[in-house]
Parts: C-alpha cells; sequence; structure tokens
C-alpha cells in the first residue's frame, strides 16, 4: 500500500514520523513523507493559558481532513483527549521511555545541584513537581526545541550557557540520539501518554486502519488511555500541572496520578495497582474521582471544577479554537537572535523556531564621552548595554533621552532611564529623524561602529551639533552549530528573520544565500535594504518592530500561498 504520512518540519517530528514510516516500511508498505505546510486556526497567546492542547496537531489535522495525507504522527501527550469526528488513532506504537530527566552541567544529579541552581523548563507540571521536592532551586521558564535548551546548560549553542541544567523528556533525546545528555532520572510522574506516539487517519478508511493495526502495541494503548482518561475526567490540558503514568504488567496494571498547585506547594495524589479486569479508561476515571476527593480540583484550574470548555477546543470548522487565525502553524522559522520575546511571540503564533544569533557585540575603545548633551540618543539595547558596562549613566550624557524604538526604550527603562521621544511609527533612523524637533543645541549619539550616518546627517540638517561615537561593533560568529548548518542547507527553514545589517552580512557569511523555499523577512527598512544590495529577495518587511509586527509579516507571506 502506498501511504503519505503528514509531518510537521521540525527536526523532532520528522525524527518521530522517520520511526513510523521506517515500521511501515517493514510491513512492506510504500511510504511518503509530506511536510505539512498549511495554516490551523489556533489561539494566540502562550499554551499555558491556552490550556496547551492541540495547537500544534491543528494543520496536520486539517490535512488529514482535506485528503492531503492518509496519516499523520503526533506525539499523543500533545493531542486533546477529546477525539475529532471524522479521525481516529489507528496506532499507538510501541511507547518510548516515559520519564523526564535532567540534564545539567558537570554531570550532576538533581540531588547534587547546589541550592539556588537555575533550572530550565517550559512545563508547568515539571516546575511544580521540582519545586515540591527542590524548593531551594530557581525554576527558569524556556522555550525553543531540544538543540537550544540542552544549550542554554550544556553550552554548545552560539551563546553561553546561563542555566545550572534543563529538564527534558528522555523520549525526546533518545528518538534524537541525544541519550548522552541525560545526568539524572528524575522520580516525579510524566504527562499523560508521553512517550508514546499517536498515527491517526481518516476513520472511514478501512483498509488503512487494517494495515495500522500491524503496529498498534496493545500495552501502550492500554497505558496511555487509562492516563488520558485521567486528564479528561479532571478537565485537565497538558499544560496543566498534572502528572500521571501507567505500567501494564503480567499481573495487570499499576498506576499513580498527582495534581499541583502551580507554584507546588501542595499536591493531590491517587494510585491503583490491581488486575486488568475492565477498560482502563474506567481505571483512568476512577483515579480522577479519588484525586478530586482529595482536594485537587482547590489545586489548580481543573475543567471538572468548573462548566465544560471542550467546544471551544473542538469546533468542527476551526478545530481548535473557532474566531482567531494564524498562518504559522506547521512553519519552522530561524530567526538570527537569541531567545526571548520575539521567538516567543513566533511560537505563540504555532510557529517552530530556531532562534541562532549570528552575531557578537565587540566593544571597540572610544574617548570619555561628554555629559550633559541637550539630547542623548541610543539607537539599540545593545548601545545601552554598552554604556551601562562601561560605568555611564545614560542620565548624566542628556538632559533628555530618545530612543528608536520600543526595544531600546524597555532597555532604557530596565535602567531606570526616562524616554522623552521614540518614533511612533516604524524603529529605524529616518522614523526618529522626523519626530525629532528641530533646535541648536547637542545631540549625542553613542553607538554601533556600523550605523548608518543617517540619523546624525538629519539631526544636523535640524540645526543640531551631532557628535556620533561608535562603542561597540558587530562580527559575524567564528561558527555555527553543524545541526543548523544541515538544516538550512536541506531547506527544512520556510523563512529567516533578518534583524539588522549586519546580521544580513553574517548570514551570507555563514550560511550562503537562502535556499529558494526560505523567504526572506526582515524587522525593518535597513535591514531589507542590506539584504537587496546582497542580493536576497526581500517577502516581506515587520510593519511593527515588535512581536505583533513581526507575526504579521510572517503571515502576510504563508497566507497567499494557502
Amino acid at each position: 500500500m502506498r501511504i503519505v504520512l503528514g509531518t510537521r518540519g521540525s527536526e523532532l517530528a520528522l525524527t518521530q514520523s522517520g520511526h513510523v514510516a521506517d515500521a511501515l516500511r517493514a510491513l512492506g508498505h510504500q511510504v511518503e513523507l509530506k511536510t505539512v505546510r498549511t495554516h490551523g486556526d489556533v489561539k494566540t497567546g502562550s499554551l499555558v493559558n491556552l490550556g496547551g492542547t492541540g495547537v500544534f496537531a491543528a494543520a496536520l489535522r486539517g490535512a488529514l481532513l482535506d485528503g492531503e495525507v492518509d496519516i499523520a504522527v503526533h506525539s499523543l501527550k500533545d493531542l486533546p483527549t477529546a477525539g475529532h469526528p471524522g479521525l481516529v488513532i489507528a496506532a499507538i506504537p510501541p511507547r518510548e521511555d516515559t520519564h523526564d530527566v535532567l540534564c545539567a552541567s558537570r554531570g550532576r544529579t538533581l540531588a547534587d545541584l547546589p541550592a539556588g541552581a537555575k533550572v530550565g523548563t517550559g512545563s508547568p507540571r515539571r516546575s511544580a513537581q521540582l519545586k515540591l521536592s527542590r524548593p531551594d532551586l530557581e525554576v527558569v521558564e524556556i522555550r525553543g526545541n531540544v538543540g537550544t535548551r540542552l544549550a542554554r546548560a550544556l553550552g554548545g549553542g552560539v551563546g553561553p550557557a546561563d542555566l545550572d541544567a534543563v529538564v527534558l523528556a528522555a523520549a525526546g533525546l533518545r528518538r534524537l540520539g541525544r541519550a548522552d545528555a541525560i545526568t539524572d532520572v528524575l522520580d516525579i510522574l510524566p504527562a499523560a501518554a508521553q512517550g508514546a506516539l499517536a498515527v491517526e487517519c481518516r476513520e472511514g478508511d478501512a483498509e488503512l486502519r487494517e494495515a495500522l493495526a500491524a503496529i498498534d502495541d496493545q500495552h501502550a494503548r492500554a497505558e496511555t488511555d487509562l492516563e488520558r482518561a485521567v486528564l479528561a475526567a479532571l478537565g485537565a490540558g497538558c499544560a496543566a500541572p498534572v502528572g500521571v503514568r501507567a505500567h501494564v504488567h503480567e499481573a495487570g496494571v499499576r498506576a499513580s496520578a498527582i495534581v499541583l498547585s502551580p507554584a507546588g506547594t501542595a499536591s493531590a495524589s491517587a494510585s491503583y495497582d490491581g488486575p486488568l479486569t475492565e477498560p482502563p479508561a474506567a481505571i483512568g476515571e476512577r483515579l480522577a474521582e479519588d484525586l478530586l476527593a482529595s482536594g485537587a480540583a482547590d489545586l489548580g484550574p481543573l475543567g471538572a471544577s468548573r462548566p465544560s470548555r471542550l467546544e471551544e477546543f473542538h469546533d468542527s470548522r476551526a478545530l481548535w479554537a473557532p474566531g482567531t487565525g494564524t498562518s504559522l502553524v506547521g512553519r519552522r522559522v530561524l530567526l538570527t537572535r537569541a531567545d526571548g520575546p520575539l521567538a516567543d511571540a513566533l511560537r505563540e503564533a504555532g510557529a517552530d523556531v530556531d532562534a541562532v544569533a549570528l552575531t557578537h557585540t565587540v566593544p571597540v575603545a572610544f574617548p570619555r564621552l561628554p555629559q550633559g548633551a541637550t539630547w542623548l540618543v541610543l539607537t539599540s539595547p545593545t548601545a545601552v548595554a554598552v554604556l551601562l558596562d562601561q560605568g555611564y549613566d545614560p542620565r548624566s550624557l542628556g538632559h533628555s533621552v530618545a530612543a528608536v524604538g520600543p526595544a531600546t526604550r524597555r532597555a532604557l527603562a530596565d535602567a531606570g532611564v526616562e524616554v522623552a521621544l521614540t518614533p511612533e511609527t516604524s524603529s529605524d533612523a529616518e522614523s526618529l529623524a522626523a519626530a525629532f524637533p528641530p533646535g541648536t543645541g547637542s545631540v549625542l549619539i553613542p553607538g554601533s561602529a556600523l550605523a548608518r550616518p543617517v540619523l546624525a546627517d538629519a539631526l544636523r540638517a535640524k540645526g543640531w551639533h551631532v557628535d556620533a561615537v561608535p562603542t561597540y561593533t558587530t562580527e559575524p560568529l567564528a561558527g555555527l552549530p553543524e545541526d543548523l548548518r544541515d538544516s538550512w542547507d536541506r531547506g527544512d527553514y520556510d523563512a529567516v528573520v533578518l534583524m539588522a545589517g549586519s546580521g544580513v552580512r553574517a548570514l551570507v557569511t555563514l550560511l550562503g544565500a537562502p535556499p529558494d523555499r526560505t523567504r526572506v523577512v526582515t524587522f525593518g527598512r535597513p535591514s531589507a535594504a542590506v539584504a537587496q544590495a546582497q542580493g536576497l529577495q526581500v517577502a516581506a518587511v515587520a510593519p511593527t518592530q515588535d512581536g505583533t509586527g513581526l507575526v504579521a509579516a510572517l503571515g502576510s507571506i504563508f497566507g497567499k500561498e494557502l
């Protein structure tokens, strides 16, 4: 049988889909992997606010329902517990390791971590259980793919490691061949169905369902049915601090479940160890009843303690969230800036983001800056950071302070500096110059040695005496992670976001011109001009220099390609 398997474009999704494809090929089927790059209607906002379920499955399910693919492979823990009309989980292959694991610097275990150690996780469930067992740790919320998260603790990325450890699923690490990064197997309860894959197809495709039954594992199905029944009965999603694990053995099944307060200060637990003489889901429902009887509903926002909102997430028209839309679900984006608010904005819109800064800042020697200018003008957060690192108080350098855009304004606000002027349109030199009043005083502009003279020239034309002082420059990194280069060369990225002219030049130097299918998006008009001068075709420019503008720019491209 010829089978078209739909998959997302991320490294982990491709790896998981490849495992299923290999299992089906071993049975004599012809399997073609098709990366699904259509849009899905999802709520914007963080996964915690969404309830966490269904966002990443929406595009694949849409492709199934439209007949574009025959089967889709999901991480079962990411699927809503309620099915969708017309679709069925036809196979759950043998399950991978269900544990959560620690990946720590210096090979440390959880017990070895010193008080105050920083541990990263993007899961409220993991966070709450860590705080319950080690309240002395500082748990840091992190986002990004497996490689990005590991680099924050173990190094090997483009920036220095800033965490002592991260917590990840053993299954993902093992499937990606990164089990060597594990330094401790944690004694906490995993998410329901963690480590299990779900192979979904159309309900009416009897021949395909029969073929998929050959790779269905009865133990894995029984365990995940029980675990997902606990979630369903509680009305909880994968973002809720609920852990559950079931293990089917010769004598029956052993299961444990826990519900925690988000702060990890309180919990309710339940367990079962007995024969499997009834459907696993029935045992899961009883576990949920025991949890509720133990006060679980008082610990967090469980659906079982309020009217059901399932229809909001399973509307047949929008799949997950009616009335809202984005074109970024199923898209893989290379953001040429370190992880932060911009990367999070893209992920919240459904994109799979690799956030990698291609350049680094190099301070340059500069004379002592004069104090008391009429205006201090700062054109980037980096310019703010360099001043602070050199011991300058921006408030002493100028009676009034202007910032080129919201990011620079935030950097100044964090330093306690009040900003008197920021352009209301774009965050670029032209907009700041247009917003600047005429005058005859002095203007100090400490910033990049690579900055264009546009701003200084425009302010001089308005009567100001301008002193533009280079305080830093930007250089390409010496090298990049090999897996990033491989993904670039294969054309895995739907889009690359270029933040500045120096980043454009670094991209061309380090990676070369984008493959034909990779769209170029710039964060502003100056970087677009540099990209075009480098021979790159710019598909879109962010209308505002923030996460909203970046999502809009990408959406304007992919919305036209549907």
